[in-house]
Parts: structure tokens; C-alpha cells; sequence
């Protein structure tokens, strides 16, 4: 099964990363920076050719809420669970167009293609806090951290902060087809909300969850 992952952003910021999943074992197959959603886009395509296409990992908004300044209650809830990194959840009314309209986007288009598709909510710099203790930081302690739990070929190189974001949400959003992963959905959360590429997933980890190499 293949997993992709979406990192929105400005001019040549936009990350995209495509792993695949053999049995507990992920490993990156292709990952890249791009100037746009259509550039990013095309190399999903190109990168999947005729293979499953399980899921994908973006970190944006993809369900909308339509009270003051767009707050949502996981937003809350994320801001509750690690004040340590609060700073970095932001309403949906705060954030740049890249990220919010962007990435949705994304999700708009790769439903298009794959209306099956397991649209997969991430929030990279929090996560990341949740699963290792350490605040997000990019350099070669977060790309050995990565590879601790993500095969990543020789000779292929993570080369910034935002291929290693769309490579880290697309390894956060493959548990979600694992039997017994004990990642729960955060959009099981009570709220009211506009779904706008329809149905999603806000996977979080419990005790003892995630991918491994071995």
C-alpha cells in the first residue's frame, strides 16, 4: 500500500513525500520540494504510477469550523493536551493561505483521482513533541529520529524541513490501516463542522503506537 503526505507552502515550500507499507515496515519511496499543489500534485502521480493508494497525510485544515475565528475542538483540545507546543496550534482564521487553503486544496484534488482515499489530517510540529519529547527542530537529530521508525533508501536524502514534515505525516498516517494500531481519530471529538473534500481522520497515538523498521 502506498501513503502519501503533503506539507503546504509558499514558493518552492511545498514538501510531498510517498512511502510505501509492507506489512509494519514502511519505506520512503520519493520525496520533494515544489513551487505549487499542481507541481506537488503531478509528482504523486508520476511517483504512484498504477499502485494502491492507501491514504495521504496533510498537514492543513481539513474540516472548517464557522464559529469566531474558525477555531475547531481539537485545535482546543491539541492546545490543552501539550501547552508546551500550544503556540503552534493556531485557528484557521491565523494562518497563512498556503497552509489552510492550499492544502485543502490538496485534499480536493487527490479525492478526485482516488475517491476512496483516507484523507489524513496531521500537525507535523506537534506530533512530532507527542511521539519523542523534543519540540520540532529541523536537523540531523529529527532526520536519524525519522529513520529510526522510517526506511529511507541510500540516496535519498530529506533535504529540508519540509520534505521531512510531508514524509513524517505520511509515516503518521499509515497506522491508520494497521489492525490494533491504537491510534484514536480526533475527529471523534463533539463539534460542528464543514467537511468540504468530505470524510477525514485526525489520527493521534496512544500508548505504544506507531511504525517500525523491523
Amino acid at each position: 500500500m502506498l501513503f502519501l503526505g503533503y506539507d503546504p507552502g509558499g514558493r518552492r515550500a511545498a514538501g510531498a513525500a510517498v512511502l510505501e507499507l509492507n506489512g509494519r515496515i514502511a519505506e520512503l519511496l520519493a520525496a520533494g520540494t515544489f513551487e505549487s499543489v499542481d507541481e506537488a500534485f503531478n509528482f504523486f502521480i508520476r511517483t504512484v504510477d498504477q499502485g494502491h493508494v492507501e491514504a495521504a497525510g496533510i498537514d492543513t485544515f481539513l474540516s472548517w469550523a464557522t464559529r469566531a475565528s474558525g477555531w475547531r475542538e481539537v485545535d482546543r483540545y491539541l492546545r490543552r493536551a501539550y501547552p508546551e507546543v500550544a503556540s503552534s496550534v493556531l485557528a484557521s482564521n491565523t494562518v497563512a493561505g498556503s497552509m489552510a487553503v492550499q492544502g485543502m486544496a490538496m485534499a480536493l484534488k487527490l479525492r478526485q483521482v482516488w475517491p476512496q482515499i483516507i484523507l489524513n489530517e496531521t500537525h507535523p510540529k506537534v506530533l512530532y513533541y507527542a511521539l519523542s519529547g523534543s519540540k520540532h527542530d529541523f536537523g540531523p537529530g529529527m532526520i536519524v529520529w525519522l529513520a529510526e521508525r522510517l526506511v529511507i533508501p541510500s540516496g535519498l536524502a530529506i533535504r529540508n524541513d519540509h520534505e521531512w514534515d510531508a514524509a513524517f505525516s505520511a509515516w503518521a498516517t499509515a497506522p491508520a490501516s494497521a489492525d490494533g494500531s491504537g491510534w484514536q481519530d480526533l475527529m471523534d471529538l463533539p463539534d460542528k463542522l464543514l467537511f468540504p473534500a468530505g470524510p477525514v481522520t485526525y489520527r493521534w497515538p496512544g500508548p505504544q503506537t506507531g511504525l517500525t523498521k523491523t
